[in-house]
């Protein structure tokens, strides 16, 4: 049989608020329901009476153990995760668990910018909502002292010395209690877990911020962890994109060499370049003449290059007789390393094949 968080605050001899961190922190155990309000067996309830013996010493040291616990636990699972959206939900889920809060928000730091950036924002749930804002220190106070002194900052709707931007932010959305927490990693703020209560304002304990405190800690080094992840991913298919290319260049060499006019040779360069490098499309010129192509699958390459509204460009020549032959090459988004250079192989292949026919 199961009873409420009321019901067993009655029944322990302490307060809601102690029952919910004590479930929060794991020491007593407790389901929840569709709704997500906790519920906790009598028989769990009974055998911590029977524990605790009239004294809260015993319980206090239980809690602290099982907390410590927790605390390993959730180090563990926030630094196995490696792709960014799957640690920026766990993150979320361990601080709004832990806390027994409603939601937690977490923001990027950018010190070049001094703008802080929201990544991702969960409710105790794990349901995400929308949030792509991006706002500067100086906008922010609060935010600006968690991130320059390395401080937790706790921010109460009805403080009246809170910032008056901060509140009216909490209370446009409902919110009573905001808890600030900087991550740092490597003595640099590098973001923001903040945590939120709907229902009531809050004071934490010094426990419940060592604890806070600590997991921001951990969220820090595990999302550089998953950065570092993410770029060592992306590298790798750089190459695997890049070999793919050069062995389409081989294969359609004997294409472009094997053209008998400089329409053809153009013709079959723009071909190549398209397919080759995965491109919106590509021209190639020479001496007046011109010609076209589509690519396959749209862009999924790219190169450093100059960034039009919807695309990038890259533009390569290479010496043609008395001209130059020009490729210029559109891709929908940026990608690995290398492009720019495999566009210069092709267009020297061009002038090449180019310079080889017979004169007219």
């Amino acid at each position: 049989m199961y009873c409420s968080v009321q019901l067993a605050a009655r029944r322990l001899g302490v307060s809601p608020h102690t029952i919910r961190r004590w479930t929060a922190s794991g020491f007593l155990p407790c389901t929840r329901t569709a709704g997500g309000h906790r519920r906790i067996k009598l028989e769990d309830i009974d055998e911590l009476t029977h524990l605790i013996g009239g004294s809260n010493h015993l319980a206090a040291r239980l809690a602290r153990e099982r907390e410590l616990e927790t605390l390993v636990e959730t180090a563990i699972v926030v630094s196995s995760r490696l792709e960014v959206p799957e640690l920026l939900r766990e993150i979320a889920k361990q601080m709004t668990t832990l806390l027994d809060a409603h939601m937690c928000v977490i923001s990027e730091y950018d010190p070049a910018t001094r703008t802080v950036s929201v990544q991702a924002e969960y409710d105790d749930l794990g349901n995400r909502s929308v949030d792509t804002m991006t706002y500067t220190l100086s906008q922010f106070p609060m935010a600006r002292k968690a991130i320059e002194d390395h401080e937790s900052i706790t921010v109460n709707v009805s403080d009246l010395h809170a910032d008056a931007a901060e509140v009216a932010i909490m209370r446009r959305d409902g919110d009573k209690c905001l808890l600030i927490l900087p991550m740092i990693h490597q003595g640099q703020a590098i973001g923001l877990l903040e945590v939120l209560d709907h229902q009531r304002e809050r004071r934490f304990s010094r426990q419940e911020m060592r604890l806070a405190n600590a997991l921001a800690g951990q969220a820090a080094v595990a999302m550089r962890n998953a950065k570092v992840f993410a770029q060592l991913k992306n590298s790798d298919e750089d190459v695997l994109s890049l070999r793919h290319a050069i062995e389409r260049i081989a294969a359609g060499h004997a294409a472009l060499v094997s053209q008998s006019s400089a329409s053809g040779v153009l013709q079959a360069t723009a071909d190549l370049a398209a397919q080759a490098l995965d491109a919106v499309s590509c021209v190639a010129g020479c001496n007046g003449i011109s010609a076209g192509a589509a690519g396959g699958r749209g862009g999924a390459g790219g190169a450093r290059g100059t960034r039009t509204d919807a695309a990038y460009v890259i533009v390569s020549t290479a010496p043609c007789g008395a001209g130059r032959l020009a490729l210029t090459l559109t891709l929908r988004r940026a990608a690995g390393e290398g492009q720019a250079e495999l566009l210069g192989l092709i267009a020297a292949m061009a002038a090449g094949a180019l310079a080889s026919l017979p004169a007219a």
